[in-house]
Order: C-alpha cells, then structure tokens, then sequence
C-alpha cells in the first residue's frame, strides 16, 4: 500500500479505513505504533520514571488532564459527568496530575473524631477509579504525575525509619515501596508513572509535551487563581500546566521567548468529605478537568470548570465542551 502522510491521528484514520477496510480497532492499534514510534525507548516504554519526560505526540493527538482526585474524597457526582465526557471524547492520552490518591491513612494531619482511614482500602479504591477510568476514555496511554499526597508513604516511613525507606527491590532496583508496585501495576501495563529525580513524589516529576507544554503537579501557591502557574511559568521559562492548588485559571502573555500559556486545572474534590476538612470558600477551590489536542505541534489547552446544577430540584455536577454538556445522569 502506498504511504501517505496524514496530518493528524484523525485523518490517519480516515486514510487508513479507506485503504483497508479495516475495523476501528486495528486503526487505533496502528495509531499507537506510531506514538510507540515517535518515543522509542522513552514516552510509552516506562511502567516508571524519574524526572522530566520528554513525550512526542502527533499532530491531532487528544489528551485530557485530571487534577487532584484525592480519593476517596473525591466528589462522586462530578466523576459521573467527567467519564461522560471522557466516553465520547475518546482521548488518545489520559494524564493525571498528582494527588489522585489521598493517603489520608498516613497524613500527619491531626484526623477528626470518628473518622476512620485504611491505607489498603485507599489503595484499592484508587485503582478501581484509575482502572474506570482508563476504560471509559478508551485512551491509549495514561500518564500518573505523582503528587505530593502520594509521597505521604515516603515521608511516613523517613522520620521513624528511614533506612528502611530506602530499599530496593533487588531485582528491580525501585524503592521497595513504590506507589506503582502498591497500585499493583506491572511493566507493560498502560500507564506510566512520573516521579521526582530522587524518585519521590511531590513536585519535581513533570511531561514536557512536543518541547511545548510542561505539565507536572505544581510547587508554587499563590492566593488568586491563575496566578500560580504563571509564577511556575516565568520560574521554568516554558508554558506550565499543573494542579495542586484547586484552583481554575488560565494566561496567556508574549514574551521576548514567545508565548507563555500557564493553566491551573483546579480539583474533583468532595469538599465535604472529612479527608479535606481544611477546605474553605476564601481557598478559591473549584472543580475542574483540563482538555486539549495537539495543533501546528502545540497543546491547545483549555480548563473545563465544573458546576453544580439543579435538575428538577435534585444537584447535579455538569462540564461544558464544544456545545454539548455532560452531567451527572439521572439516577
């Protein structure tokens, strides 16, 4: 078959249903050999990584970003509406940007009464939603930038017993405590894990799209949303994305280097959930998913807020894109 050269995954596929006849699932097994092709031995080839990943993505390509789960306090009627979305936007990569899990079990927080935390039972539910997740979306990689709530087990040995903290499995040469081991995934699983460079979680793990767009969990607070990652932004000197402040904002600037865009993605947070107690309205949190596609080589990203609606008297969680609306069903 003669080759031809598609301008995005989309039109790949068109191309390559016209030319076979082939059925959408062999299109999508060819549309990732070429994400394999374009991140050989890097990108898609880790189940963990330590540092800034480099990952190239074709022209087309649709991602969505999800902020700050912090299960199992996350806020169950926005997930309804989230994997709604995710069901017919299809993106071909799933990113999580920290705090997905809450590790509540092992916070250093003092716990309100009659609250009870189980690590394993946190685990499991973690990857169930993950798992759900992935699923519904269809998606062909996933991404997990660990967040300074999954180094909760890191920092929750280092103080009594830090030189157990720090082995290694043998055979593997990991941290025998891993978060990806704990969540149970193996090499050749999906997905891949983001760590630091000194293989903790927290701030330091990052994906630097197509030489463009930086996303990783965020290590600057500032008070008024949008202004924390233009901080990080001007820090970095590239266009950020990150999460860890729950909040929702977006800029766009030109500098002497070019366009600066810096996105805040805000939460999917259950603000009354007892886990986060220490929400307030004067944090400006709110409720958000990130959605994007690469165009002319960038990530066009844009923060989709999520809002609590009525619906014949009964609260509903809905997002807005591309003219349709997503929202908890009626059940």
């Amino acid at each position: 078959m003669k080759t031809t050269h598609a301008s995005s995954l989309e039109d790949a596929a068109v191309q390559l249903a016209k030319a076979t006849g082939a059925e959408p699932a062999e299109i999508r097994q060819r549309l990732y050999a070429e994400l394999r092709a374009r991140n050989a031995n890097r990108g898609l080839g880790y189940l963990s990584y330590a540092g800034i990943l480099p990952l190239d993505l074709p022209e087309g390509t649709r991602i969505v970003v999800l902020p700050d789960i912090h299960v199992p306090a996350h806020d169950k009627l926005a997930m309804w509406a989230i994997k709604a979305f995710l069901k017919d936007y299809q993106p071909h990569i799933l990113i999580f940007i920290g705090d997905v899990a809450d590790v509540f079990a092992l916070s250093r927080w003092a716990r309100p009464p009659r609250v009870v935390a189980n690590q394993q039972a946190e685990l499991d539910e973690t990857r169930r939603l993950v798992d759900s997740l992935i699923k519904v979306s269809n998606c062909l990689h996933v991404f997990y930038i660990m967040g300074n709530h999954e180094d909760r087990m890191l920092r929750y040995l280092t103080d009594p017993a830090a030189g157990l903290a720090n082995i290694v499995d043998f055979s593997t040469r990991e941290p025998i405590l891993n978060f990806h081991g704990l969540m149970g995934y193996k090499p050749g699983d999906p997905v891949t894990f983001i760590y630091d460079m000194a293989e903790r979680g927290g701030f330091g793990g990052a994906i630097l799209i197509n030489g463009d767009l930086e996303l990783h969990h965020g290590h600057i607070v500032r008070p008024h949303p949008g202004v924390s990652p233009r901080a990080d932004a001007d820090e970095s000197g590239r266009s950020t994305a990150t999460g860890h402040t729950h909040r929702v904002g977006m800029t766009v600037r030109q500098t002497t280097n070019g366009e600066l865009r810096a996105v805040e993605l805000g939460h999917l947070v259950d603000v009354r959930h007892p886990f986060v107690a220490y929400a307030n309205l004067s944090n400006n949190w709110h409720p958000a998913i990130g959605a994007g596609k690469v165009v002319g080589g960038k990530v066009h990203l844009q923060p989709l807020p999520i809002k609590q609606v009525l619906v014949n008297g009964r609260p509903k969680m809905a997002l807005t894109f591309a003219g349709k609306v997503y929202r908890t069903p009626d059940r």
